[in-house]
């Protein structure tokens, strides 16, 4: 999603941690970077000082007189998880862009970190891959002091070390977001605020190399600067060292707490994950507390609206005492699942599918998670919420009793009265009055689709090779509340460049997983995003089970759809369904807003910090750029 040109000044009032100097002349604790985990038992201590927003303004600061640079600039990486790509495409970028700010002829790469963890990485995994879960880093530092920097040169070329010596050489990091920046931001600090006096070398082990940094003793003096807002096109350089002790030679930097963004979901929660025999991204994702929804919470109520106003989905915390009635009732509809889905065919099919949202569906009646040539691997049941009031609902004979019933009322009356919470808080968020209030086109007395589906995903073997998963779409409904503990739903983030591809929701104890249907999506005037998302064999091997209650808007509501078309709920539900459930090949004719609710799939990603360090050699041969970091 576009992120909005920022108005005025964001000055930022927080706290940097310096290191804690015990005063007795003793080397600071060193750092420990192994393959799978980072050991860093430095004392810091926070310090108050004002972060001035540069926005605007960015010109006036340069790598020679301050230390640091912002430039703008675009990359053909988007996404940063194939590290091949990354050391192609991207160096290649990188030494370009280097070669054009400073004039030096010879750039060298030395390395790259790709930062997607959450704030307190260093806590995780101390004991195994804290890694896979890397940060932002919010001590003040420089990444090589003056003799670290010589040591790095020695290390990266030892037979041309003494000659290139004799030369100016620089170390250079290049940082560039993934994602906007709103999390933890970078701050630099102007060279010239900060004398050698306050710098104090310490050790940092990286397998047999043994190099050096600066920790940095506090001074009120400081001068700290940073961009708000940086995108994926805004990149900062930051000086680690210069030869040239006639300029800026070093710019301390950290990542610091931003308050009014200190609820937002973290930079990236979680990297990769192995699926198929690659890296396939986790998306992170908000988290609502349905607890403080309940109460209209002003700041949770706008949390809820901005996860759809930017992403169309967002984990809902029900493991509290409002919300934990539900996760009771999703155990007895799983047990009760387990027990129809074993019944016999015929049995369960004893209605068949009734309407396109109520009923049984075998295997095989959908388009599959690959596309044309594949049929969907899940079997459902849906009862509607109308149906369950009848008298005698039309539920098959193998949960056809008493209990069973009982057991299907409370489970859809608890998904109705938390996505109607939901609902009524969108409405606040978005500013709806009287009629126009969303919960006025979900009223329970009037007939609707709304409906709740048990699926059961089988396993790979049983259903063949050509039987996989669910393909992708978006829902028909307003608001979808889906329960699954296992592995296999992804989904694409929204937004106009592409960046992103279909990446995994990572199951969340206590939690459902919330997203946008195309109703709300249309009822807000496309403001709100509708989630792309399929379903697919995460572990061929495993029967997978997963409860979804589809909130839709009362049949004759009306809205504009993403065609322009101005329809009644129903007929929008009666077409997608026929949509679904069309082969391939007519699906392709149907108007795009059908399967994908009018979602553009090269849309752009939000992004996210990447960070590069370079060192550069000048004079005759070189400009040295020994790592690049992407945050």
């Amino acid at each position: 999603m576009a992120v909005p040109e920022p108005k005025g000044k964001h000055h930022v009032a927080t706290t940097l941690n310096y290191w804690d100097d015990p005063g007795d002349g003793s080397r600071p604790t060193p750092i420990f970077l192994g393959k799978a985990s980072v050991v860093n038992k430095r004392p810091h201590h926070p310090c108050a000082f004002v972060v001035t927003d540069i926005t605007g303004d960015e010109e006036k600061y340069s790598l020679d007189t301050h230390g640091f640079q912002y430039c703008r600039h675009e990359s053909a990486e988007k996404s940063f998880t194939d590290d091949e790509a990354i050391r192609s495409v991207y160096y290649e970028e990188c030494e370009q862009l280097l070669k054009d700010v400073t004039g030096a002829s010879r750039i060298h790469i030395f390395n790259h970190k790709v930062r997607r963890g959450p704030t307190q990485w260093h806590h995780l995994g101390l004991h195994g891959n804290n890694i896979a879960n890397r940060g932002p880093v919010t001590r003040t530092h420089v990444d090589q002091s003056y003799a670290g920097a010589e040591l790095r040169l020695r290390w990266e070329f030892p037979e041309e070390a003494a000659e290139l010596l004799q030369r100016r050489y620089q170390i250079i990091n290049i940082w560039r977001p993934i994602e906007t920046i709103l999390k933890d931001p970078i701050a630099v600090a102007d060279a010239s605020s900060v004398p050698d006096s306050d710098l104090v070398a310490a050790d940092m082990i990286e397998g047999d190399f043994k190099g050096e940094s600066w920790v940095v003793r506090h001074r009120a003096d400081h001068r700290w600067h940073f961009k708000y807002r940086m995108t994926p096109a805004d990149v900062l350089l930051i000086k680690c060292f210069d030869s040239d002790a006639t300029l800026a030679r070093r710019a301390l930097h950290s990542a610091f707490e931003d308050s009014a963004y200190r609820h937002e979901a973290c930079r990236q929660s979680i990297e990769t994950v192995e699926w198929q025999g690659r890296q396939v991204p986790v998306w992170p994702m908000r988290t609502i507390d349905f607890g403080l929804l309940l109460s209209q919470d002003p700041a949770e109520v706008d949390k809820v609206t901005k996860a759809c106003l930017e992403d169309g989905y967002f984990h809902l915390d029900l493991d509290g005492i409002d919300g934990r009635r539900m996760l009771e009732d999703r155990e007895e509809v799983l047990k009760l699942m387990s027990r129809f889905f074993e019944a016999p065919l015929e049995a369960k099919n004893e209605y068949g599918l009734i309407d396109s949202h109520l009923g049984y569906e075998p295997v095989g009646n959908r388009t599959g998670a690959f596309g044309a040539g594949t049929k969907d691997g899940y079997e459902m049941l849906k009862v509607s919420r109308d149906e369950i009031q009848r008298g005698s609902p039309r539920v098959p004979s193998p949960i056809k009793n008493s209990g069973d019933l009982r057991i299907l009322e409370h489970a859809i009356g608890s998904c109705n009265t938390i996505t109607k919470v939901i609902l009524s808080a969108l409405s606040t968020g978005m500013g709806l009055d009287g009629p126009a209030r969303f919960e006025n086109s979900h009223r329970n007395d009037r007939p609707s689709t709304t409906t709740l589906s048990m699926m059961h995903y089988l396993p790979a073997e049983v259903t063949g090779q050509h039987k996989l998963g669910h393909q992708k779409h978006t829902d028909i409904s307003s608001l979808t509340l889906l329960f699954s503990d296992q592995w296999g739903l992804q989904i694409r983030p929204p937004g106009e460049c592409g960046a992103r591809e279909m990446g995994f929701v990572a199951p969340k104890p206590g939690c459902a997983f919330v997203h946008v249907g195309d109703s709300l999506r249309f009822a807000s005037g496309m403001k709100f995003q509708s989630c792309i998302h399929r379903v697919v064999p995460f572990n061929p091997a495993e029967h997978r089970y997963s409860i979804a209650y589809f909130l839709r808007a009362e049949d004759d509501t009306m809205f504009t759809d993403s065609e322009g078309r101005y329809v009644t709920a129903k007929d929008w539900h009666d077409q997608k369904f026929k949509a679904f459930t069309d082969p391939p090949v007519w699906q392709a004719m149907a108007p795009r807003s059908m399967i994908l609710g009018g979602m553009k799939e090269d849309g752009a990603d939000d992004p996210e910090p990447i960070l590069c360090h370079v060192v550069l050699l000048r004079d005759t041969a070189s400009i040295f750029s020994p790592a690049m970091h992407l945050p």
